[in-house]
C-alpha cells in the first residue's frame, strides 16, 4: 500500500517580532534554524504513529530558549515526539521562544491517510448455485478518506484458486447464466490513485 502524507499548506516560517527577532541571544550574531522532520507509520495492529524530530542550529545554547511540539493543539515540550494519532487530517508545528519572547515555528496540515478495506458480503463461502442462476456480488468498501476519490471495483473469476495470477475480470458485479458445472473461485480488487487492496478469496460451485 503506498501511504500519501502530505502538507497541505506550505512550509511557513514565521517570526514574532519585538526587536532584532532572528536573534536569540545578545551575545551572539548567530541565527536560529530550525528544520523538521517527521514520518508516519503504523504498527500495533495497524495503527498509526507519528515521528517527529526538529534540528536546531546552532547547537549548545538552550539556555535562552525553550521548545515545544504542536499536534492539534496539544503540546510537547520535547525535541523528538513519538505519538499514536488516527487517521485523518492533523495540525504539526514545532514552535521555540527565545529568552526575549520573540518566536520561530514551522509547521503546517498533514494527511494521514485511512487504508483501503473489503468486506465480502455474498455469495458465502462454498456457496451452489444451478446453472441458470444469475450471481450477484456484493461487498463493502471502507477507508475512503473524504479527499480521495471513490475507489474503481473490478471482481475477478478463476478455474483455481490463483484469482489474481490466473483469473479474469468480469465487466459488472453478476455472473449472468447459463453457467458451466464446475467450481469458481473469486475474489475483488479495489483501488484508487492513493490505495489499491485485494478481498479475500471464496469459492462458488455449480451444480446441476
Amino acid at each position: 500500500m503506498r501511504k500519501n502524507f502530505l502538507f497541505l499548506l506550505a512550509m511557513a516560517v514565521f517570526l514574532i517580532t519585538c526587536s532584532d527577532s532572528d536573534k536569540f541571544n545578545v551575545n551572539s550574531k548567530s541565527e536560529i534554524e530550525i528544520d523538521i522532520f517527521y514520518n508516519v507509520y503504523n504498527r500495533h495492529r495497524h495503527e498509526p504513529y507519528i515521528y517527529a524530530y526538529a534540528n536546531i542550529l546552532p547547537i549548545g545554547d538552550e539556555e535562552y530558549y525553550y521548545y515545544y511540539w504542536v499536534i492539534d493543539g496539544e503540546r510537547f515540550f520535547s525535541q523528538e515526539l513519538e505519538k499514536k494519532i488516527s487517521y485523518g487530517e492533523h495540525f504539526l508545528g514545532f514552535v521555540l521562544i527565545d529568552n526575549f519572547g520573540d518566536t520561530l515555528s514551522e509547521g503546517g496540515y498533514i494527511r494521514v491517510d485511512e487504508p483501503l478495506k473489503i468486506a465480502l458480503l455474498s455469495p458465502v463461502e462454498n456457496y451452489e448455485a444451478a446453472k441458470n442462476d444469475t450471481i450477484k456480488f456484493q461487498y463493502r468498501i471502507s477507508g475512503v478518506d473524504k479527499w480521495e476519490e471513490d475507489p474503481q471495483i473490478i471482481v475477478y473469476i478463476s478455474k483455481d484458486e490463483e484469482v489474481w495470477e490466473n483469473g479474469k475480470p468480469i465487466q459488472d458485479i453478476f455472473l449472468m447464466p447459463p453457467l458451466n458445472e464446475q467450481v469458481y473461485y473469486w475474489g475483488i480488487k479495489a483501488f484508487n490513485e492513493q490505495d489499491t487492496t485485494f478481498s479475500e478469496i471464496r469459492s462458488l460451485w455449480i451444480k446441476n
